[in-house]
């Protein structure tokens, strides 16, 4: 019976222990998020993004928006999406974030327009977009749905994109068409 016990008792810790994401699979939220032993959550004004520390309810960084859409975690990248319109911008933009970026008041270190700052390595990558992002989902390759009037647009992307600017190689940075030399774009419909 001891034995028996022990292996249980074991088993708990390793799950306790263990950094698979409550949320792995990987579908976006428009309100909280839990990676491992962090915790990111949007306040009811949806303009503060919050991450801290699942057990313990500890403040590690924020991120400001003029208004937030979504986020998703793809734990097999180790690869965080936001979508919203960054402090001081009117520009839709989805950034993809390494991990689940750093600390402080900028945790991802982003300019209002999604580029990094200078010395900061956060971010992956940004996508400027025609409207705000309504739903995203990964399951080998991206999917990014747009709300637009009168229908949504969807994108699919191969993986879950490039790095940098433009990160979809999308012509004018949001048309359904690829970029010379690129194939990101896998489709896209409304």
């Amino acid at each position: 019976m001891f034995k028996k016990a022990a292996i249980v008792a074991f088993g708990w810790a390793l799950i306790g222990f263990s950094n698979i994401p409550a949320y792995a699979d990987s579908a976006s939220s428009n309100s909280n998020l839990k990676i491992g032993n962090i915790s990111l959550s949007i306040n009811n004004s949806r303009t503060l993004l919050t991450k801290t520390e699942a057990s313990t309810g500890k403040w590690l960084g924020e991120q400001k928006f003029k208004s937030f859409d979504s986020i998703m975690w793809v734990p097999e990248q180790n690869v965080l999406f936001v979508s919203g319109r960054l402090e001081n911008s009117n520009i839709s933009v989805l950034v993809k974030i390494k991990g689940t970026g750093g600390t402080g008041q900028n945790m991802f270190a982003l300019n209002p327009d999604g580029s990094s700052m200078p010395k900061y390595s956060y971010r992956l990558g940004s996508q400027f977009l025609s409207d705000n992002v309504i739903n995203m989902r990964y399951n080998g390759n991206l999917r990014v749905e747009i709300k637009r009037s009168p229908k949504s647009r969807v994108y699919w992307i191969r993986g879950t994109g490039g790095t940098g600017d433009n990160m979809f190689a999308l012509v004018n940075n949001q048309d359904c068409q690829s970029m010379d030399g690129y194939n990101y774009l896998l489709k896209c419909g409304d």
